[in-house]
């Protein structure tokens, strides 16, 4: 755990990666124990938070420079293919890009968002955590690995935009709609504009104006009315949020921001807000949470933060 804590900080040095190296070869039950730590913290955030921190002698020297994530990567996680598979597949508190992430054409860092011309008549906002893959050629055809994007689609002539994601596929001629693909390859598709085709496997359903629906691995949902300025207010740098439970919020301000708020009172998660944030004042959820619900908020390094 303390390794873990070490490595998730942003503070890492050459000399940390030298010295986790080093452990990990001392033992092989070393590198398990990280990887199975590295699952506890990826599934349990509360116990990573809590968890106590041994000490580990560390160089002294002030001027060490920082090592960057992708060199400490190289060079450290590498030290042990039980560890280095878990992190790589699963990286904590998503430090780093996934295996699936990697092979991205376009990824945004937290609390990023882009826009690109992808082809002709097509255009993608791309929002926090996000990746995706382009067709090659003129095509425009889209794989949204991860996250989240708005697409605007007119293209030329005959031709459609496909966006892939999840297992499924998202069609459309003329119209404007919001791709969600959540890590647990759950997939929520909004038409903000003209008509969209969504398609998994022997399924398909077409979708009007503000209307939702979501598909995984059982198949796709049952269509439901949605409000568009709530669903895709992040476009215009804000999160709007009506009658939603404080878990629900803090796990997508979670989406914004590096490290994690932890809501340690799972009765305080079920409240249901109604609020509005800032994207580039994110710091105002913390003052949100103490003046709204008389709750402790505690920031440790690695910009965890426990609340509750």
């Amino acid at each position: 755990m303390a390794w873990l804590s070490l490595l998730s900080s942003g503070t890492a040095t050459q000399a940390d990666a030298d010295a986790f190296k080093e452990w990990c070869r001392q033992d092989p039950s070393n590198a398990r124990a990280y990887a199975k730590a590295a699952r506890v913290w990826d599934r349990l955030g509360e116990v990573a938070a809590q968890a106590k921190r041994p000490h580990i002698a560390r160089p002294a020297a002030t001027s060490t420079p920082v090592l960057a994530r992708r060199a400490f990567l190289g060079g450290a996680v590498a030290a042990s293919a039980a560890c280095a598979t878990y992190v790589a597949v699963h990286p904590p508190l998503g430090l780093w890009p996934s295996l699936a992430e990697l092979r991205a054409d376009v990824r945004t860092a937290p609390g990023e968002r882009r826009r690109l011309n992808v082809a002709e008549g097509v255009s993608v906002d791309l929002n926090t955590r996000s990746s995706l893959a382009l067709a090659g050629g003129s095509d425009a055809g889209i794989e949204l690995i991860k996250g989240e994007a708005i697409i605007a689609a007119a293209p030329k002539a005959d031709k459609s935009c496909t966006v892939v994601a999840g297992g499924g596929r998202i069609v459309a001629a003329r119209a404007k709609f919001d791709v969600r693909h959540d890590a647990d390859d759950r997939v929520a598709v909004i038409c903000l504009d003209g008509r969209v085709k969504v398609e998994r496997e022997e399924q398909a359903i077409v979708l009007e104006p503000n209307q939702k629906v979501i598909y995984d691995r059982f198949g796709i949902g049952a269509t439901e009315r949605v409000d568009p300025v709530t669903a895709i207010a992040w476009q215009e740098g804000r999160l709007v949020f009506r009658k939603a439970p404080l878990s629900d919020v803090i796990s997508e301000v979670n989406r914004y921001r590096s490290g994690r708020i932890v809501l340690m009172n799972r009765h305080l998660g079920e409240r249901l807000i109604d609020a509005s944030f800032q994207l580039n004042r994110l710091e105002n959820v913390l003052v949100y949470l103490q003046q709204a619900f008389a709750v402790a908020v505690r920031q440790l390094p690695g910009g965890l933060v426990l609340v509750g």
